[in-house]
């Protein structure tokens, strides 16, 4: 098969090439090796667990600031609401008294004589 020849740009350098067209081959690498590369981790001991520790409380961490804009714009959103209806948007239930409900004794309910008698045929 015949090679193609390169095509040069004026100043006689190659031209550059955009990253789309390139092929990138970490995803091959990645596979290379990996039952040595696992068997490997199995073995490491304790050794590794002080950096992989850190690793992952590094990423734990820092989680939650990719959700950030989403915690600023509700909190921004809400905010607004609460200033445009005011207190009529959250209430808390102070302006209406609550009483507590009538205390009826359960020695009475039981005595009713509905409870303890015998069902009345439905007919």
């Amino acid at each position: 098969m015949p090679k193609k020849p390169i095509m040069k740009s004026k100043l006689g350098k190659k031209p550059p090439v955009s990253p789309q067209l390139m092929l990138s081959t970490d995803y091959e690498k990645s596979l290379c090796n990996q039952r040595q590369r696992s068997m490997d981790l199995n073995r490491e001991g304790l050794e590794g667990l002080v950096p992989r520790a850190k690793l992952l409380l590094t990423l734990g961490g820092t989680f939650f600031l990719g959700f950030w804009p989403l915690i600023l714009s509700t909190i921004a959103f809400f905010s607004a609401l609460y200033l445009y209806f005011g207190s009529s948007f959250i209430h808390d239930g102070s302006k209406t008294p609550v009483s507590p409900p009538q205390f009826i004794d359960p020695c009475a309910l039981l005595e009713d004589e509905r409870i303890s008698g015998t069902p009345s045929p439905l007919n």
